[in-house]
């Protein structure tokens, strides 16, 4: 781990405790913090940036009350659960992220493009041979400017997809890494160094380490998600709930009487702003969104 990279860990680690801190321990923390950040410039810059990106994990209503109290109870469980499942230390000392909600356009050194989805992050790593992009949360889209002589590469922990001038998706999944070509052709080779595969517009593969899993079509048109929108086509409410709660901080469920419902949704949603989508949703299907905190919340029958 380089020195930067074990800055931002042990600066996530004063965020999350001074975050979480009871009112006795509170003041003998940041002091301790305040010591912390004075042995190094960096650090005081890097627990800054930290501190911005974890409240851009939290809704505004709940960044007022924070400025009221400390984090008690179930909203102190729920961002400690949010820290360990949805920003993990990969997340937190990547060279680029984003929150929950927030998608972001990036330009690379190099002209290329490259869209953040929701709740993402990469690393990367440019020489005059290579173009290496590291996603390591997430999902992107990459629209490669040419350099035959300087292959662009996105790598996750299950793949390489390398390409000279195209545009093409790359998606981290529990237990596989989807890549779909929007243009030109990609080159994908799992990475335990089974055989390579190249995909052409319109098709996309699911990959592990070892190999395809499946290969199927794909659409050619930019991914909604790239252009703030979730377009849905009479998809299953469990379908839009599951997609929704990729794009928010916390939790959110469909309460049990829903798991079988028979209700489906076509329309597009915001996928930047949650709780109008929520609102847009109920108003549609006619269900009730209960905020039990704001980081835990339900759709229930209305």
């Amino acid at each position: 781990m380089s020195e930067l990279n074990r800055i931002r860990q042990q600066a996530a680690e004063w965020v999350v405790a001074l975050q979480t801190a009871g009112a006795d321990e509170h003041d003998r923390l940041r002091a301790e913090c305040d010591t912390w950040q004075a042995k190094d410039p960096r650090r005081r810059q890097v627990l800054e940036q930290i501190q911005r990106m974890w409240q851009a994990t939290e809704p505004a209503q709940a960044r007022r009350r924070q400025r009221r109290r400390h984090l008690t109870g179930l909203g102190a469980v729920v961002l400690a659960a949010l820290l360990g499942t949805q920003l993990p230390w990969t997340y937190w000392t990547a060279d680029h992220r984003t929150a929950a909600g927030e998608i972001r356009t990036l330009t690379l050194p190099d002209g290329s493009q490259v869209v953040l989805n929701s709740g993402s992050a990469i690393d990367l790593d440019y020489s005059d041979a290579t173009r290496t992009v590291e996603l390591v949360r997430g999902e992107l889209l990459a629209t490669v400017a040419k350099a035959p002589d300087r292959p662009f590469q996105v790598v996750t922990r299950d793949l390489t997809a390398t390409a000279l001038g195209t545009e093409y998706s790359v998606r981290l999944d529990d237990g596989f890494t989807r890549v779909a070509v929007q243009e030109s052709t990609v080159a994908v080779t799992p990475r335990h160094g089974g055989d390579a595969l190249n995909l052409t517009a319109g098709q996309q593969a699911d990959l592990n380490r070892d190999g395809v899993l499946a290969r199927e079509a794909a659409p050619r048109q930019r991914p909604d998600w790239a252009d703030g929108r979730l377009a849905f086509s009479n998809a299953p409410l469990t379908d839009v709930v599951e997609r929704l709660a990729r794009h928010r901080p916390g939790l959110l469920t469909l309460d049990d009487a829903l798991a079988n419902s028979p209700r489906r949704f076509t329309g597009v949603l915001p996928a930047n702003d949650s709780d109008a989508a929520l609102a847009l949703l109920a108003d549609t299907l006619n269900l009730e969104v209960r905020y039990l905190t704001p980081w835990y919340v339900t759709v229930r029958p209305q």
